[in-house]
C-alpha cells in the first residue's frame, strides 16, 4: 500500500476498503457509477406505460443501475425489477418487460432469454464527472501542485497578452479576478 496515492471504489464497498487500508496513509475515494445519459434519454423515448427491468452480471450493479434509473423520475416507464445475470430470476424478468436495460457483461444470456420481442439496451454505466474531478483534485494535491481549472467546453485560456499585444497587469485577468 505504500506506492499507492489512492484507493478507489463503490460506495458499497466502502467500509470494507477503507477497513483494509486503516492506518497505511491511502486516501479511500468512493465514486459513484450511474446510468449513461444516452440510456435515460432512450428510455424517456419510450411509450407510456412501459415495463423496464435491469440486468447484470452481478446483483449489486444491477440493483444500483436500477436506481439511477428510478432517480430520473422518468414517468413514462415502470421499473419492474432488477437482478443478476444468473439463475432462473433473470427468466421471470424476460416475461415481466418490455425492455432490459442490461450491461455488457449479460446482453448475450439477456438476449437469448428475451428473444425479439423484448428490447435489450446495454448501460455499462459512466461515473460521475464530478467524481472523476474530486479523484484528480486528490491527486494533484499529492504531488504538491495546485489543481487549475480547465476553461469551459469550446472556450480557450485566457493569455498573459491582450491581444493588442500590450503586457497585462500582473495577478489580473481578463475578468480582474486576481490569480492565486
Amino acid at each position: 500500500a505504500g506506492r499507492w496515492r489512492a484507493a478507489v471504489t463503490s460506495f458499497c464497498h466502502l467500509p470494507e476498503v477503507e477497513r483494509l487500508l486503516s492506518g497505511r496513509g491511502v486516501p479511500v475515494i468512493a465514486l459513484l457509477a450511474e446510468a449513461h445519459l444516452e440510456t435515460l434519454h432512450r428510455l424517456a423515448q419510450l411509450p407510456s406505460g412501459t415495463r423496464v427491468g435491469v440486468a447484470s452480471a452481478a446483483v449489486e450493479t444491477a440493483h444500483n443501475l436500477e436506481h439511477s434509473i428510478a432517480n430520473a423520475g422518468l414517468p413514462n416507464i415502470v421499473l419492474v425489477g432488477a437482478c443478476p445475470a444468473e439463475g432462473a430470476a433473470l427468466g421471470r424478468l424476460v416475461r415481466r418487460v418490455d425492455v432490459i436495460v442490461s450491461s455488457t457483461a449479460a446482453a448475450e444470456r439477456v438476449r437469448g432469454l428475451a428473444g425479439p420481442a423484448v428490447q435489450v439496451m446495454i448501460d455499462d454505466r459512466a461515473l460521475d464527472p464530478r467524481a472523476i474531478e474530486m479523484l484528480a483534485a486528490l491527486l494533484v494535491r499529492q504531488n504538491g501542485d495546485r489543481p487549475t481549472a480547465a476553461p469551459p467546453a469550446g472556450q480557450r485560456r485566457v493569455s498573459p497578452r491582450p491581444s493588442n499585444g500590450r503586457q497585462r497587469r500582473r495577478g489580473v485577468t481578463r475578468d480582474t479576478v486576481p490569480v492565486k
